[in-house]
């Protein structure tokens, strides 16, 4: 590396990995999950690891947002986050808005 470059690690050594590859959406108290289906495994499957990840981006908890994940077929599931467990409860619904708005 000559002097004049600047070389940025990407994956800093005690940095948050996932195996899943997500992408999400974060509002005042909510937290939509998705799923892109480029991981080693699905956001369900690793969904622990997601949210650890998501609050180490945003430094905090997120236990008190409603969070949503979708899945890899498109459906919707409720997310219920403690900070160490996750459980997944499905909606049965691929629109984002109508889980929102019933609950």
């Amino acid at each position: 590396m000559n002097r004049h470059e600047i070389s940025f690690n990407t994956r800093p050594p005690g940095a948050i990995s996932t195996k899943a590859d997500f992408i999400y959406h974060m509002g005042p108290d909510w937290i939509t999950i998705a799923d892109t289906g480029k991981g080693k495994c699905s956001v369900a499957e690793d969904l622990e690891s997601v949210l650890r990840k998501i609050e180490h981006w945003h430094q905090g908890s997120v236990a008190k947002f409603k969070i949503m994940c979708q899945d890899s077929k498109g459906f919707w599931h409720q997310v219920q986050w403690d900070g160490r467990a996750a459980v997944l409860s499905p909606l049965g619904e691929t629109d984002d808005r109508k889980p929102a708005r019933s609950s």
